[in-house]
């Protein structure tokens, strides 16, 4: 999704091919509990002047999970056309248009 947004950047900024010039990936953790509810049902019988009851109670919730919430930045140098430099240059129109159509995104660009 980085390399499609800054193929998208490119393009609306008017350039055609871009760089990255630098990338950081990272990972954000934190948990999550549930809520704890109780629910109680019961029921009563009344034989003469003695009342017998019976009550059940189900509790659910307290569980615990771990979210990951995952993050990259590229930091991108865009051309007009396609520069004479040694390393990986990006057709921005190729990218955009061949990952919009892998995530099932409207193709766009220029």
């Amino acid at each position: 999704m980085a390399l499609l947004r800054s193929a998208d950047l490119t393009l609306k900024h008017g350039f055609t091919h871009f760089i990255i010039v630098d990338g950081k990936s990272r990972a954000d953790f934190g948990t999550y509990t549930t809520p704890i509810q109780s629910t109680t049902t019961g029921s009563a019988s009344v034989y003469g002047n003695t009342a017998y009851g019976r009550t059940t109670t189900t509790t659910t919730g307290g569980q615990s999970f771990l979210i990951t919430r995952p993050s990259t930045t590229n930091t991108i140098m865009c051309f007009d056309g396609k520069p004479e430099i040694n390393g990986l240059v990006y057709d921005a129109q190729f990218v955009y248009n061949s990952l919009a159509q892998k995530y099932g995104i409207a193709s766009g660009g220029k």
